[in-house]
């Protein structure tokens, strides 16, 4: 599983700079963007006994992608500038704090699927790190991204 996960991380990177699209930034200069479907998230607030996954584009300026929770069961991203929930639809694995370590949502004819690997390496007092993650976007039309992506779990007490 490890390795599958590495192969399509790798193939994931290769699709997102292949899609990637230039932006003029203030000073003139261009930009890629990583992921030019999915806009950058805001921050989230987390109500008390919720927990939430949160992941990055991994680039070199890190981009707030997914946010999922545990209660409610959904996953939350950034379209055309529009935050849209997707409910949680399968999940395997052993859960932590509430998330799955393969996980599936669906909404407004989207998809999402999102696997991920914790560093038991680094242990974080109520959270974890996740030192690796692939985001498997599917948009209206079908068309699929696969989105390399690391990140953070934390709950609020």
């Amino acid at each position: 599983m490890r390795s599958w996960c590495k192969t399509i991380a790798v193939l994931g990177a290769l699709m997102v700079s292949a899609c990637a699209d230039e932006t003029k930034t203030a000073s003139g200069a261009t930009a890629m963007q990583a992921v030019p479907f999915l806009g950058e998230l805001p921050m989230q607030d987390l109500g008390r006994g919720q927990c939430a996954l949160v992941l990055w584009a991994q680039r070199a300026s890190p981009q707030r992608l997914l946010v999922t929770l545990n209660q409610p069961a959904v996953a939350r991203i950034e379209v055309e500038g529009k935050t849209i929930e997707l409910a949680r639809v399968a999940q395997s694995g052993q859960p932590l704090f509430g998330q799955y370590p393969e996980t599936r949502y669906r909404g407004e004819g989207l998809s999402l699927g999102v696997s991920f690997t914790i560093d038991t390496a680094k242990g974080l007092n109520g959270g974890a790190v996740v030192s690796s993650a692939v985001v498997e976007y599917v948009d209206a039309k079908g068309w699929m991204t696969i989105i390399p992506t690391a990140g953070l779990i934390g709950c609020q007490t």
